[in-house]
């Protein structure tokens, strides 16, 4: 439902933590490393930039590289981050926090810029908005089976490239390893993607190529069970513990994107 909580009075906490943003002709390789470092998923370009309401985004930068052979990596990671970044939603800090809910639905990406000044940005993520439950500011009497969605699982000998792909076109971020609860999600792949090292090496011929390894070679994370009638600020609770989490039970799955943003299309999410 509607709110006319503002998003600065909401989340205040969003302003004081670790936002770097970026010169629009920063080469893309340190603009990867930033996003891996900080566990972002875009890096917006500068405030005082004409492009300020553009970002590199992590996941777009991911696909980019698996249709890349090695020769064209290299001219790839030296180019201005200018020219592969891409617009991203903005809104002002004085804005109602339903401003923000409606501008996660109509990108489909949980998270925005924030501007609170011309020279202070933020990003808004839907892990600010679990924390809302526990306050009391966030309400919908609903329990994980209202708003799960259905597992997706891949073969355990999929490439990381298949499987981003997958992510690519299904628009989702988890995928799981059929016949387990073990996921494998898009910023851990960034994470061992943008890793130097591994850039290095496929630079250096040393690599049989950046994304070609089966995903038993890469980290997955073992899902959290539940039952299925677990309510909402429960599951919300668990769920802004540690990033990347998500609930899982008789073969469905429950992330962030289903607490808050499948109550609020609903109009089954109350505010303030």
């Amino acid at each position: 439902m509607p709110s006319q909580l503002k998003i600065v009075d909401a989340i205040p906490q969003i302003f004081r933590r670790a936002y770097p943003a970026i010169d629009p002709r920063t080469e893309v390789l340190p603009a990867l490393s930033l996003l891996r470092f900080h566990e972002i998923d875009a890096l917006p370009l500068s405030l005082d930039s004409e492009l300020k309401h553009r970002a590199v985004f992590g996941l777009s930068c991911l696909v980019r590289l698996t249709q890349l052979g090695v020769r064209e990596l290299a001219p790839f990671l030296r180019q201005p981050c200018e020219s592969i970044s891409e617009p991203i939603a903005t809104v002002q800090s004085s804005q109602s926090l339903s401003v923000l809910l409606n501008t996660f639905g109509r990108t489909r990406f949980g998270f925005a810029r924030v501007e609170q000044r011309r020279d202070v940005g933020a990003l808004a993520g839907l892990s600010d908005i679990l924390g809302l439950f526990e306050k009391g500011s966030a309400k919908a009497r609903l329990r994980v089976k209202d708003v799960a969605s259905p597992k997706i699982s891949v073969s355990k000998d999929c490439s990381i490239g298949s499987v981003l792909q997958e992510m690519f076109v299904r628009r989702v971020r988890r995928l799981f390893i059929a016949g387990t609860s073990e996921f494998i999600w898009d910023r851990g792949i960034i994470a061992n993607a943008f890793n130097p090292e591994v850039l290095s090496q496929v630079l250096n011929g040393r690599s049989r190529g950046l994304l070609e390894a089966p995903i038993t070679e890469f980290e997955t994370t073992q899902a959290k069970g539940v039952r299925s009638d677990l309510p909402l600020k429960e599951a919300a609770a668990m769920l802004e513990v540690e990033r990347g989490q998500c609930l899982v039970f008789d073969g469905s799955v429950v992330t962030p994107w289903d607490v808050v943003m499948k109550p609020w299309k609903a109009r089954k999410l109350r505010l303030g």
